[in-house]
């Protein structure tokens, strides 16, 4: 870790004690190269930009991947409890829970599936690609660079299909033996292990999207003390708390009251009965809206009932309605809104990952390289945000934005993180070549270079 600046090496260190000393060596410098690289991310491309294309002894770069021995589970156990060290000690923790696909082919790849498209996919039409299914758990971090929160991905799980492909020739996937396993039963699992990391009591709630609404994920929140908050349908059989019962009553207790009408009904009160509020919207912008909410039980016969908080939602008279819940019957309606609204940032995350941490860029077939691989890209965009935020303080400055004369930008993005860290990077790396001295003030040679190189 020669000629890196002190905040790189004390996030990279957290994770040292998982390695063997060969191994962690030769994943700083691949790291490295994943910072600086700008293309894909394979090991070959990774060396090449560091600098050791010719180094005949490659394959232990390969290694790190598809054969040492370490644990992604407690890398992501790690970096938790690191992000949530940002938060203040009373703030709750929220967490956003989504699946994304990775676009891959190949026979010899695991968990291969042919998984829906949510990004080409409308309601009329469905569209269907061959991908790998990850759960991603996000922790929604605000940092003083931005006024918007981040979802800082720690943790992704790899959902192998229930029926793998006809062209499959990986053995895991032919010769599986185990009981298949939904997504929700991943998430699930998922609320589990962060009640378990977050070693104090401290309030999670974890938001998602309608897929993951289901009594199953509901009753795993309540019994590890996590809020859920998610969409719920319309026509959802919701009944009034069961009444309280004097003297003695043949027969079991009731566990649900009378029907309450369903919330497809209530949409069709006119909106001068509807409470109007103004909440955070999409874009970072207050908006007014209109709703109804209330508390009563999600039941269902032959599952027990559920307490929620309902909250019902339109824009304006003519626009289709959005039905929100939450299992914490303590939050407020515009609570509700605004933690749902900002899981929005993970999608944010997504398309960032993509577009500068090469997601979808890797070619590893070895099944170890496959589990690993995308969980440490993204992760890596936390990693490099907490670098980010570390140099910002060492140097007490702000983190430059790059704009341009047709894309003005007010806010700091990731891409600008990104490039203030390989800044810092190439600024040890290459300062011998340039000299130390930083006294031009006019046209500034060592900055020229160092500008071209990180943007």
């Amino acid at each position: 870790m020669a000629n890196l600046p002190a905040p790189i090496v004390t996030i990279l260190a957290l994770f040292a004690p998982l390695f063997s000393r060969p191994v962690f060596r030769n994943l700083l410098l691949l790291f490295q190269g994943h910072i600086l690289a700008k293309g894909r991310r394979t090991i070959t491309d990774l060396l090449r930009v560091i600098h050791r294309k010719n180094e005949k002894n490659y394959s232990k770069y390969h290694w790190v991947l598809n054969g040492a021995k370490w644990k992604p589970f407690e890398a992501s156990k790690i970096l938790f409890r690191v992000l949530i060290k940002l938060l203040p000690a009373d703030e709750e923790i929220v967490i956003n829970l989504d699946s994304t696909i990775e676009r891959r082919k190949g026979p010899k790849i695991q968990g291969l599936g042919v998984q829906r498209d949510a990004v080409r996919s409308s309601k009329q039409k469905k569209v269907l690609t061959i991908g790998l299914n990850w759960l991603v758990s996000a922790i929604r971090i605000k940092f003083p660079f931005r006024n918007r929160r981040w979802s800082m991905p720690f943790f992704s799980i790899l959902i192998p299909p229930k029926i793998p492909l006809s062209s499959s020739k990986n053995k895991k996937d032919l010769n599986k033996k185990t009981k298949h396993k939904k997504l929700t039963d991943w998430a699930c699992q998922v609320a589990y292990t962060i009640r378990r990391w977050a070693v104090d009591n401290r309030k999670i709630v974890i938001v998602a999207d309608s897929v993951f609404a289901c009594f199953k994920m509901m009753y795993s929140c309540l019994r590890c003390r996590v809020g859920f908050i998610s969409r719920m349908r319309l026509d959802a059989r919701l009944y009034d708390f069961a009444p309280t019962e004097s003297g003695k009553r043949k027969g079991r207790k009731r566990v649900a009251g009378k029907c309450l009408p369903k919330l497809s009904d209530l949409t069709k009160r006119k909106l001068d009965t509807w409470d109007e509020v103004e909440v955070q919207w999409y874009g970072g912008a207050r908006k007014k809206i209109f709703i109804q909410s209330g508390r009563c039980l999600w039941y269902y016969i032959g599952f027990v009932p559920v307490p929620i908080f309902w909250v019902l939602i339109k824009e304006t008279a003519n626009a289709d309605p959005v039905a929100l819940f939450s299992t914490d019957l303590s939050y407020t309606a515009e609570r509700v809104i605004e933690l749902y609204i900002g899981r929005w940032s993970i999608e944010v995350t997504f398309e960032e990952a993509r577009r500068h941490l090469g997601i979808e860029t890797q070619r590893q077939w070895n099944d170890n390289a496959i589990e690993r691989a995308t969980p440490m890209l993204l992760a890596s965009f936390s990693i490099i945000t907490l670098m980010g935020l570390g140099l910002q303080k060492e140097r007490g400055e702000k983190i430059p934005t790059q704009s341009t004369s047709w894309y003005k930008k007010s806010h700091v993005t990731f891409s600008d993180v990104l490039a203030y860290v390989r800044e810092a990077i190439l600024n040890g790396k290459y300062k011998s070549l340039v000299g130390k001295k930083r006294e031009w003030r006019n046209i500034s040679l060592e900055e020229l270079i160092l500008e071209a190189i990180a943007a």
